[in-house]
């Protein structure tokens, strides 16, 4: 009894915590009343996707996290981001109907991993928008050598190499390489 009373207090400050993580980056929960009834809560970004659209996740008492995309006026779509497992085919038998008693296969799947504690679900969903939207990602992940700056000299400038530019070619190759 007293294990179970621990748990739900570590997940009540699970969500304490990660709520005022989320007051400090700009994350608002904009979920109704009929949302919260349901065990649902819908978190929106302070900010905008590239097509001028609210970003918005929300988490659910069944354990599912998805992105919520609203691009059109007839509900939103959403994308589970929950983790996954393969899960191996196998055999099931058919209890009803006519076919009561044959055995059905069925194939490999990929399964969701649900979260079934509340406050296990928004820290993943924290860790999730901090990843994906708040952590600054490099365009291209690669080290710039010689034969690079040789390249662009002679497709983007008409050079022989990047030796043979004048200081200000060379700057410019380096800007657009560094992107």
């Amino acid at each position: 009894m007293s294990n179970n009373r621990e748990k739900m207090i570590e997940q009540g400050n699970k969500y304490q915590k990660t709520v005022r993580t989320f007051d400090d980056i700009g994350v608002k929960c904009v979920s109704s009343n009929c949302q919260i009834n349901n065990g649902t809560t819908v978190w929106r970004l302070p900010f905008k996707d590239a097509y001028g659209h609210s970003i918005e996740f929300a988490t659910y008492s069944s354990g599912y996290v998805r992105k919520l995309v609203t691009y059109n006026t007839r509900g939103a779509k959403c994308y589970q981001i929950n983790q996954t497992r393969k899960v191996d085919g196998g055999f099931y038998e058919i209890t009803t109907g006519p076919h009561t008693g044959l055995f059905r296969k069925w194939v490999d799947h990929t399964q969701r991993i649900l979260i079934p504690n509340h406050g296990d679900r928004i820290e993943y969903l924290l860790k999730f928008i901090l990843r994906n939207y708040f952590v600054a990602k490099p365009k291209y992940n690669h080290t710039i050598n010689m034969e690079m700056l040789d390249r662009a000299a002679k497709y983007t400038h008409g050079e022989f190499g990047f030796d043979s530019c004048d200081s200000d070619t060379q700057d410019d190759i380096l800007k657009r390489l560094q992107g």
